[in-house]
This record gives structure tokens, sequence and C-alpha cells, in this order.
């Protein structure tokens, strides 16, 4: 139990904390979690838990729709609008008879997607001549 409250402090601290790219990847993290958990619920046919984690991810991808700037994100956003929406159609169309392999298609799009702002991020810290560990105060989210 303590180690449990303790993961979740550190967790809330490192969102708190997080500058706006950062916290992209997070929810990114997140999403693919719950999307393997679920997968592997869902092989063992435990569906309620299951459905529990894909609403949890669902929250998450629409959070990361919602928070699209199109102005700003011109093209890039409406790329990505269109990949949120496809996952979150096949969560939703999601069933007990379905094959688990949906999962793996989606945790593959999104770890592809988690793959590209992992990139961004330390393409803002080179550029910004800051480590790693720092945050990138000078960056604003445009997608």
């Amino acid at each position: 139990m303590a180690m449990n409250h303790a993961l979740n402090t550190y967790q809330k601290t490192a969102v708190e904390t997080a500058d706006p790219l950062q916290l992209i990847i997070l929810c990114y993290d997140a999403a693919i979690r719950d999307l393997k958990e679920a997968r592997d619920l869902h092989e063992k046919h435990d569906m309620d838990a299951a459905y529990r984690k894909i609403r949890h991810a669902q929250d998450i991808i629409t959070e990361l729709l919602v928070g699209l700037d199109y102005e700003r994100g011109g093209d890039i956003a409406k790329n990505l609008n269109r990949l949120y929406n496809f996952v979150l159609r096949r969560l939703m169309g999601i069933n007990s008879r379905e094959d688990t392999a949906i999962y793996g298609h989606l945790i593959k799009i999104l770890s592809e997607l988690k793959s590209a702002w992992d990139e961004l991020k330390l393409r803002a810290h080179d550029a910004s001549g800051m480590d790693a560990g720092a945050p990138a105060r000078s960056w604003q989210a445009s997608a």
C-alpha cells in the first residue's frame, strides 16, 4: 500500500512539474500502458476490467484531441485529429468476441506518435542548449 501511494505521488509530481511537451509524452505513455493492460485483461476474458482500461485510454486520447491547436499546428494538427479519431472509433468498437490483435495495431500507432514527440522534445532541448533533464520553458505546444 505504501509503495502504491509513493508511486501515485511520484506520478502526480511528474505531471504537475512537466512542461507541455512532456505532458503530451506522458499522455501517450499512459494510453499505451492502458491498451497493453486492456489487451492482457481481454485475453484473460476479464472484460469489465479491460473496458475500464479502454475507457481510460479513450479519455486520454480525447484530451489529446481537444488540445490540438489547428491555427498553429496546421496540417499536423489535422492529421493528428484524424489519427486520434481513428483510434477512438476502434476503441469504441472493441467487444468481448473481437480478436485482441486490434490492440497491437493501436499500440503501434500511439507508439510511433510518441516516438515523434520524443524526437521533438530532444530537438527542442538540443536547440535551446538545455540538458535533457531541464524543463523547456520556451517551448509552446502547437499540436
